[in-house]
């Protein structure tokens, strides 16, 4: 076939000879004699200079024998010619091929990126990006180096191992701003430098929730990197950002709540009050000083926390504590003036009678106040009390009934509670009338079932803390169904059930049972939230676990939903475009 080509030649049939060329060179690069058909590739292309099969045939030898030189300059000549036949797609997939030879320059690999990415293959164009990356990298050109591979995480924003690489680059380079695009909770994981840094930017964004489920995942996994913590509150407190610095110390105080330690997370808290008054962090130091029964720290930290709340306008509250400091020490003249001022802050009239009614009750005997001597016959209030009675009301209120499912209220019998009155008066005692008697004692039960009410729900809310912290405390110590068991119960209650359902969710979902999980998270989400920040990590969580169970419409609906309460939560606006991804794929009709 090569003589006769070559008959051709001479003949002057240059068509026939380079079909007798091209022929036995196809057959010899199929048996994979290489050199050889190289050879007779380039007899026929002295013939036909411009036959994209023979340069497209060299290109591969090239390749394949790493003469890569030869190998770009037949493709960049196949490019060019069919760019100038205007075949654009044709012309790109050379480009993409040039720049996929293992030596090829930068230049290359530039051109063959925008090549894939018109050819929609934005895999290639990922993977060309970091190659060109790694090349820029080998010139000491770092920081170009990261602009490509930032524009590859545009390109590809799930390519997680990616964005790790990126986070790190630029913290590594003291570009923390530039590290947040590409910092999150997926792609920190594991890692306690990531996490360290993703608080502290969480914090920079003004999310301190955020921040703190970062700096308590850090905790857990390297408890030695706590100083860290001390060191970014420190920081912020130099800036009077005050709560976020709390968040700091919030998470250390529950680390070590976790190894069992609550006298170092007392001395944690204590130190950060003296330099900050801060309500929650006082009210968190009273939580642990009870639990832990440090007597001596409860009563001051009472004391100050009071005071806080006074100085923050909050009568309500500074009143129920102020009351309780005035049942321990009732002779104390500055928990009597704490008491005066939270019940003139919460509106009241007259804060002397409210102290005066505390101080009698403490002693045993109603409060003067309650019963005034000008109107009403102490002798015959006794004996009209002793001899009906005065018991609870027998309808309790429906908003009690929707608060508290079981409670026994005991009768109170006013006899008893009058029986240590005096009747001795320096004046005449004015008689009752019957009638008068019975339009009091309305309003004196209600004063009664009012404070039955209070003291019901206040015990039902202590009894679910209680069962609450002990299902914290069954987690840390590895029995989870005592933990469960402890969690559910707390559940019941309103006021516990949306921390106690979270958590509940949380460990069902730990152990694998994610049906059940799922459903604690429902519950939940159903709750009213103690802050909205606790409400859309609860809803953040919920989505996650709904994915993971291949539930993507449901996750997807959640997601939309975070989104429409909390604009541009985490990463929320990134799952949903994954997610709606998914759903056409599933469902490509709709």
């Amino acid at each position: 076939m090569n003589v006769l080509g070559d008959l051709y030649l001479r003949a002057g049939n240059n068509a026939k000879a380079l079909e007798q060329y091209t022929r036995v060179a196809d057959h010899q690069f199929a048996e994979g004699f290489f050199p050889k058909s190289a050879a007779l590739y380039k007899k026929a292309l002295k013939l036909q200079p411009d036959d994209e099969h023979i340069l497209m045939q060299l290109a591969e030898i090239g390749e394949r024998q790493g003469k890569f030189v030869d190998a770009k300059h037949f493709l960049k000549q196949v490019a060019k010619q069919r760019q100038a036949r205007g075949e654009l797609r044709g012309a790109a997939e050379c480009v993409l091929r040039l720049g996929s030879v293992p030596e090829a320059d930068l230049e290359s690999k530039i051109a063959a990126v925008q090549a894939a990415q018109q050819l929609g293959d934005g895999f290639r164009a990922v993977e060309l990006l970091k190659e060109a990356a790694q090349l820029l990298e080998k010139q000491n050109k770092r920081n170009e180096a990261l602009q490509l591979l930032a524009e590859a995480a545009e390109i590809d924003p799930f390519d997680s191992e990616l964005r790790v690489r990126l986070a790190r680059e630029f913290l590594a380079i003291g570009q923390p701003t530039r590290a947040r695009a590409y910092l999150s909770f997926d792609t920190a994981g594991d890692d306690a430098e990531l996490l360290l840094a993703l608080a502290t930017l969480e914090f920079a964004d003004g999310r301190e929730e955020d921040a703190r489920v970062a700096m308590s995942r850090m905790l857990a996994l390297a408890p030695d990197r706590e100083p860290d913590i001390a060191r970014l509150a420190e920081s912020l407190m130099e800036t009077s950002r005050v709560e976020p610095a709390f968040a700091c110390v919030d998470a250390i105080t529950d680390a070590a709540l976790l190894q069992g330690d609550a006298a170092r997370a007392a001395v944690v808290l204590q130190t950060f009050i003296q330099r900050a008054p801060h309500i929650p962090a006082l009210a968190k130091l009273v939580d642990i000083s009870v639990e832990a029964g440090l007597a001596d720290r409860v009563r001051d930290t009472q004391a100050q926390l009071v005071d806080a709340y006074l100085e923050s306008s909050r009568g309500d509250d500074a009143r129920i504590l102020a009351e309780l400091l005035v049942r321990a020490e009732p002779e104390s003249e500055q928990h009597a003036e704490r008491l005066r001022r939270a019940v003139m802050l919460a509106g009241a009239a007259d804060p002397e009678a409210a102290l005066a009614q505390i101080r009698s009750e403490i002693a045993g005997t109603p409060s003067v106040a309650a019963l005034s001597s000008d109107a009403l016959d102490v002798d015959a209030a006794i004996a009209e009390l002793e001899g009906g009675g005065v018991t609870a009301t027998p309808d309790a209120p429906a908003s009690l009934e929707d608060e508290i499912d079981s409670i026994d209220i005991a009768e109170i019998d006013l006899s008893t509670a009058l029986s240590g009155l005096t009747t001795t008066s320096s004046t005449a005692a004015v008689p009752v009338s019957d009638d008068v008697l019975a339009a009091d004692e309305p309003d004196i039960e209600g004063v009664f079932a009012q404070m039955r009410a209070k003291s019901a729900r206040e015990q039902q809310a202590s009894t679910a803390l209680t069962q609450y912290d002990e299902g914290v405390r069954l987690i840390a110590e590895g029995l989870d169904r005592e933990a469960i068991a402890a969690l559910e119960a707390a559940a019941r209650v309103p006021v516990m059930r949306f921390r106690a359902a979270t958590r509940l969710g949380r460990l069902l979902i730990d152990r694998g049972d994610l049906n059940e999980g799922i459903e604690w998270l429902e519950r939940a989400a159903e709750a009213p939230a103690p802050s909205p920040e606790e409400g859309y990590d609860l809803l953040y969580e919920l989505a996650g676990a709904l994915e993971a169970q291949g539930e993507s419409a449901r996750a997807l609906a959640v997601l939309m939903e975070l989104d429409a309460e909390a604009d541009g939560y985490r990463d929320v606006r990134t799952r949903i475009m994954h997610l709606t991804r998914v759903q056409q794929v599933e469902n490509p009709r709709s």
